[in-house]
């Protein structure tokens, strides 16, 4: 039954148009009525309550999206982990009053705001806010991952600037409010006692907040398949909740009164459900918390009825009652992740709780989840299996049980025991830190593939399920060969392609031919609601198999933040930029990966003529350097050119004058419609596209 009402979401997933629900009400109807004298009917009628379900939520959210350009009045919940960026904090409220002219409105479940906090926001605490609506179109975009699909059914469907703000006083009965109180009071008590930077392994291994640490410790920890370790897992909830069943049982056991009323097993296990949630939500209800929270609920209430309860039984239970309250969670990797990681150690049996095992298990589960991670981000960590049987014993059975034991002399304020056993768990973290940055540079370390080889994954997946096998089972050992095809070179890409990257206001464009890659940049001036180049950027080049671009041509002197690696850069004539410290060439004309530099001018932006003169990149100019690139440059006859939106009305009238057969476009503006060049056209999106469900909250 678990598994029908997975399969109901996931079916309802498959759907970009909000589908009629009179076929899946009949079909429940019918199932239900065929139930009464064959009890197998139950499977679709799962299938279809789930289908239905997923859909009256779909439905109730594209009516509470908020318009953009509108004032508001919000007090509300910080959900999930504030983030910080250059001063600026961009954090999820989850509004409990929405005001409007000093009318009520009905909220979203959640919106992403932006802006300066008077204070470290911490999850859980309210406020009371004045934003200014933004269209939801500005927040961030994926070249892999669906982003606004994920957000609509996380709920965010508001987004704007963070106007004023004040921290709410904290009620001392409210049970949020209290937790709210309990994270903060952790996050204070390790700042005071750490460096920033030690005290944010403490928050990350307690309460699940990872902003403290740099992004070169998270590079780290990511090029060693073990970023997992620095988030709240279910084993971080299993201890957690273990060490309370344990501990409560032996109370139980010194008052006979309360053992001849009830057992003290069934008692514990009766006080461990409420355990495991409050902690996960302690720790921000992220995907392998919950997911560990309901595990030890189903087990929990399977004991107290005296029923039998398989592990599978419980991952399926998990799985099918995430999906049913967020129908969001079966469109998120990260979800099938956690339950593919779970589910392969449960098939090597880690279940069973003997150590030696369970670090068999965690090696052989890194090696059966290379084929997805190569296929799906285009990068191998070989070092991975070896990193995680040596860092998941030091970090799950020393630094988190330490951490956590810290966490509770915080909320009991034992200043000295915190402060002592803090610095133990800092310490360890910087060793496991300092060896994992030195496992990452051993030759071979870190693979970039191409990925998408659908074949090639699934050759090395079927290879590796070898691993699976009973030990002494002949040939078990052939498994490794399943790194053959994960290494061998892929072919080389055909062609030119041409895509811009979602950036908001400012030019971005980066382009592939063969295996040299390109960026174009130009007015990315520095702002706040602008977003990060650096994940887009990255997203296309593990689309390309690359780790950096060939060459980065700035349009003119503003620059992203961080800075995009490159082989070489190119800035305009007569000009530098302090933060570059090395400029390869300058914008005099010659050749570049997929076309060439245009030269015109003592004084001019880079101009680009890419995928041999069919399509001309111009920067931001006036009309007298505009009037000598025509002078000099009116034989090319582009298919396509890509302006600044910043040109003004008669510029545009002479630059469509001089190509009159060209398609022009003028880029930055933000919130254009999605195009891509490749094949020597320009392709663009249906004018008869029926816009997804998701969507039409926008």
């Amino acid at each position: 039954m678990s598994l029908a009402l997975l399969s109901g979401v996931l079916f309802f997933q498959f759907f970009t148009a909000l589908p009629a629900w009179l076929p899946a009400g009949l079909a429940l109807l019918a199932s239900v009525l065929l139930a009464w004298r064959w009890h197998q009917a139950l499977l679709p009628a799962c299938v279809a309550l789930a289908f239905l379900g997923a859909d009256l939520q779909a439905r109730h959210l594209i009516g509470l999206a908020l318009p953009a350009g509108h004032s508001y009045t919000v007090t509300g919940r910080i959900e999930g982990i504030p983030q910080e960026q250059r001063g600026q904090w961009r954090v999820h409220i989850a509004p409990e009053i929405l005001e409007s002219g000093g009318q009520k409105r009905p909220a979203p479940p959640l919106l992403e705001l932006h802006g300066a906090l008077p204070e470290v926001p911490v999850t859980g605490q309210r406020w009371r806010l004045e934003v200014r609506t933004e269209s939801l179109q500005t927040l961030r975009h994926s070249a892999f991952v669906d982003l606004p699909r994920q957000r609509f059914w996380q709920g965010v469907l508001g987004a704007g600037k963070i106007v004023s703000a004040t921290p709410v006083t904290p009620s001392s009965w409210h049970p949020l409010d209290l937790l709210a109180q309990w994270r903060s009071r952790v996050v204070q008590a390790s700042n005071a006692a750490l460096p920033r930077v030690w005290a944010g392994y403490v928050q990350a291994l307690t309460v699940g907040i990872g902003n403290q640490l740099p992004a070169e410790i998270w590079q780290i920890y990511r090029d060693t398949g073990t970023a997992h370790l620095l988030v709240i897992s279910g084993s971080h909830v299993a201890v957690v909740t273990g060490f309370f069943l344990w501990f409560w049982r032996f109370l139980w056991r010194r008052i006979p009164a309360l053992v001849r009323r009830w057992p003290a097993p069934q008692a514990a296990l009766l006080a461990a459900i409420p355990v495991a949630w409050t902690y996960a939500y302690l720790a921000g209800m992220q995907s392998p918390g919950e997911r560990a929270a309901w595990m030890i609920t189903a087990a929990s209430v399977a004991a107290l009825l005296g029923r039998r309860h398989a592990v599978w039984s419980g991952l399926a239970f998990s799985a099918a009652m995430m999906a049913l309250l967020d129908p969001g969670q079966v469109i998120d990797l990260g979800y099938w992740l956690s339950i593919l990681a779970v589910a392969v150690l449960i098939s090597l049996g880690m279940e069973e709780g003997h150590w030696r095992q369970a670090l068999v298990a965690q090696w052989r589960v890194s090696i059966l989840l290379l084929p997805l991670l190569a296929f799906l981000f285009g990068s191998i960590s070989l070092i991975s299996p070896l990193a995680n049987l040596l860092v998941i014993p030091l970090i799950e059975l020393l630094a988190v049980p330490l951490a956590l034991l810290g966490a509770v002399f915080a909320l009991l304020d034992w200043e000295l025991a915190y402060r002592v056993l803090f610095r133990l768990v800092a310490l360890e973290m910087q060793a496991v830190t300092a060896l994992l940055d030195w496992l990452r540079h051993w030759p071979w370390a870190l693979l970039t593939v191409a990925p998408g080889r659908f074949w090639a994954a699934l050759a090395s997946a079927l290879l590796f399920a070898l691993l699976l096998l009973p030990r002494h089972w002949p040939g078990r050992n052939l498994a490794y060969l399943g790194f053959v095809p994960l290494l061998a070179p892929g072919h080389t890409p055909d062609g030119f392609r041409l895509d811009e990257l979602p950036v908001g206001k400012g030019m971005a464009l980066f382009w592939q031919s063969g295996r040299d890659t390109g960026l174009y940049t130009a007015n990315l001036w520095h702002r706040p609601d602008q977003r990060a180049l650096a994940p887009l950027l990255a997203a296309q080049l593990q689309q390309a198999g690359q780790k950096r671009v060939r060459v980065w041509v700035l349009g003119d002197l503003s620059s992203p933040h961080p800075l995009p690696a490159a082989e070489q850069t190119v800035l305009p004539v007569g000009n530098r930029l302090p933060e570059l410290e090395r400029v390869s060439r300058v914008c005099t004309g010659g050749s570049i990966p997929g076309g060439k530099m245009l030269h015109f001018s003592s004084l001019q932006p880079c101009v680009l003529s890419l995928d041999q003169d069919r399509v001309v990149i111009l920067g931001d100019m006036d009309e007298a350097t505009e009037t000598r690139f025509l002078a000099a440059h009116l034989q090319i006859g582009p298919k396509v050119i890509f302006a600044p939106y910043t040109w003004d009305a008669w510029q545009r009238h002479a630059l469509l004058h001089a190509y009159p057969y060209a398609s022009i476009r003028y880029l930055g503006e933000g919130g254009g419609q999605p195009w891509h060049w490749q094949g020597s056209k320009l392709r663009l999106p249906s004018a008869t596209r029926q816009r997804p469900y998701w969507e039409m909250a926008r």
